[in-house]
């Protein structure tokens, strides 16, 4: 059970870290309503936004439900200055690049 932001925020940077499975990450973001609204563009795991930690980790069906579904912010810098595409075409995941380029063309 989440109690409070602080473990929300602690489980979900724990499952896209540690790969767990889509649903895992669908049941939080249900239980996160309770909480109140989240935003999710405020969540940081060391100066990383969930958008960037989906680039990091090749992690595209996570980022297209935190992009589309979360309303994250594709184009929020991290503390590097780096755009999540940034971190997505210096590690070769191409998919994401794709993606985050045809998103961002039909806004």
């Amino acid at each position: 059970m989440i109690f409070d932001r602080h473990q929300f925020t602690h489980r979900l940077f724990h499952s896209i870290l540690h790969n767990h499975d889509l649903f895992d990450i669908e049941i939080l973001l249900r239980k996160s309503s309770s909480l109140h609204h989240i935003n999710l563009n405020r969540l940081q795991y060391n100066g990383q936004s969930l958008v960037h930690l989906c680039c990091l980790y090749n992690r595209l069906d996570l980022l297209k439900l935190f992009v589309e579904h979360g309303e994250c912010d594709i184009l929020k810098m991290n503390a590097d200055g780096w755009l999540p595409i940034h971190i997505a075409v210096h590690l070769g995941h191409m998919n994401i690049v794709f993606y985050l380029l045809k998103f961002n063309s039909s806004r």
